[in-house]
């Protein structure tokens, strides 16, 4: 969905398990600003209607209520889109997962650390932009079609995906066509609609890449299959959980 791969810098070890914060932190992600400051306010009036401090169960409880939720079918599909992003993170090496949740109607969100060596080269970027296209895949290859959340905003899956494929033509020396050209980034917009073959190009590059993560769907679709229906009940996972799962799945299948 929207806002599906933001890239963390901080490591997490995957064997310490999360602080009280660190959890409220996983169950209000995809709030604004505004969301949290309603949430601290909800909860503190409960509080003080309690005449006793401030305590977590009471952000917890706030954050759970102030969520809108979607239903038991939308919030499948989310969890579908969230876990054929973690999957392609996982089988690509591109990415170490840092936390998934869904649950919420404005969809769902997989953060993840971006390995800066892995994308040094045309491959490694060809295999981020199929890890942001794997919810999509993951879709697709379950449900037969794909929600519009894919897209609709600048920072989503596919406009991201777009736009470093772009780069890959207009500004890494990846072109097929003048790779040695450097264009500008402030005219990606203006160069997409009015250069044809350059639209031509950036799109084979998103095709290619559907196409590595909609063969990742299908060969791996017990591993998908066992993150989503985790991820859908549990609303919200550590990297640590995700990889357990899917190492699990692994050896299940090797069996």
């Amino acid at each position: 969905m929207d806002n599906n791969h933001k890239d963390i810098r901080s490591k997490t070890s995957p064997m310490i398990t999360p602080s009280p914060l660190r959890r409220l932190a996983l169950a209000a992600q995809g709030m604004t600003g505004a969301d949290i400051e309603r949430v601290v306010r909800n909860a503190r009036q409960t509080a003080r209607r309690s005449r006793r401090p401030l305590a977590f169960s009471d952000l917890q409880s706030a954050i759970a209520g102030s969520a809108e939720r979607p239903s038991a079918e939308l919030r499948w599909r989310i969890s579908l889109h969230e876990a054929g992003h973690a999957l392609m993170w996982s089988l690509t090496g591109v990415g170490t997962v840092v936390s998934m949740t869904t649950g919420q109607a404005r969809g769902g969100d997989t953060r993840v650390e971006i390995s800066t060596e892995a994308t040094q080269a045309e491959a490694g970027m060809m295999s981020l932009i199929a890890c942001i296209l794997g919810g999509r895949a993951a879709e697709v290859s379950i449900l037969g079609e794909a929600m519009i959340g894919s897209g609709g905003s600048e920072r989503s899956d596919l406009a991201l995906a777009t736009a470093h494929a772009t780069h890959l033509e207009t500004m890494l020396g990846c072109s097929t066509s003048r790779p040695l050209l450097y264009v500008p980034p402030e005219r990606m917009a203006h160069d997409l609609r009015f250069d044809p073959h350059l639209a031509a190009r950036v799109h084979q590059r998103l095709e290619s890449a559907m196409e590595i993560a909609s063969d990742a769907m299908r060969e791996h679709r017990e591993a998908l299959l066992s993150l989503a229906k985790a991820l859908d009940a549990a609303t919200y996972l550590e990297g640590s959980h995700v990889a357990n799962i899917l190492s699990l799945t692994r050896r299940q299948r090797n069996m």
